[in-house]
């Protein structure tokens, strides 16, 4: 999309710019670019799992805040081919038919 790549060139730019290693600067520097929608502390969290680099940090928030996919997926519900017990003979031919259930 558009709106990422334009989003991730200013975010390179605005990280390019940087060269700090005040914990304090980099807590505010997060929170601007997040638009102050974490507060210091959890902003702290993020820079210190990523040895306080502010790039690494970002990435690791939106890793995150991702909203986690579900895949569709589907079940066998019953095989009704052959009742309970019984056998097709060799040579038979026959229709192999299952009810299945999607998850959507």
């Amino acid at each position: 999309m558009d709106v990422d790549s334009d989003l991730d060139g200013k975010l390179l730019q605005q990280f390019s710019s940087m060269g700090t290693t005040d914990r304090e600067v980099l807590i505010s520097e997060f929170q601007k670019l997040l638009g102050n929608t974490l507060n210091p502390d959890s902003c702290a969290f993020f820079l210190d799992m990523n040895n306080w680099n502010l790039q690494a940090a970002i990435c690791s928030y939106y890793d995150f805040e991702q909203p986690s996919v579900t895949l569709p997926s589907m079940s066998l519900v019953s095989d009704v081919t052959v009742g309970e017990g019984e056998a097709v003979a060799p040579n038979t031919r026959f229709v192999k038919t299952w009810r299945v259930k999607n998850s959507w």
